[in-house]
């Protein structure tokens, strides 16, 4: 019986869950010139970068840019918010499924699928009613 899938559904449960939690008040505590509960996004921020740089690039390569940066920015946006919420859950679902004999498979992927689900709420929600844009940066 291999352990390793259930250690990395509590990690990965644990990271959305306190994501989703400590969201809603990263404006709320500052140190200095920094927000503390802000860092815990850092590897959602870095996934969106990553997909809205690629978004951006297919939008330019298939000609459906608008002849300016801004206007295909906004429009890319929801969608690689939704790349970055939904691309690693299902890696890790995938890694679950493809992976024998792991014990619990469907309570495993249940459990991501739940927590990651909340969050993309949460972050959705967070992204749309506030004005601390953590999701608009470029990282790379």
């Amino acid at each position: 019986m291999r352990r390793w899938p259930a250690i990395v559904c509590i990690c990965a449960c644990s990271y959305y869950a306190i994501s989703a939690l400590t969201l809603p008040f990263a404006n709320a505590i500052w140190v200095g010139e920094l927000a503390p509960l802000a860092f815990i996004q850092l590897p959602k921020a870095i996934t969106k970068s990553l997909a809205h740089d690629t978004l951006m690039s297919v939008v330019n390569a298939l000609g459906m840019s608008q002849g300016s940066f801004s206007p295909d920015y906004l429009a890319t946006h929801n969608w690689a918010m939704g790349v970055m919420m939904a691309a690693p859950a299902l890696l890790l679902v995938s890694v679950f499924m493809l992976v024998r004999r792991v014990s619990h498979r469907g309570t495993l992927i249940a459990m991501v699928l739940i927590f990651a689900s909340i969050d993309a709420i949460v972050t959705f929600w967070f992204d749309n009613a506030f004005h601390l844009k953590l999701f608009n940066a470029s990282y790379l």
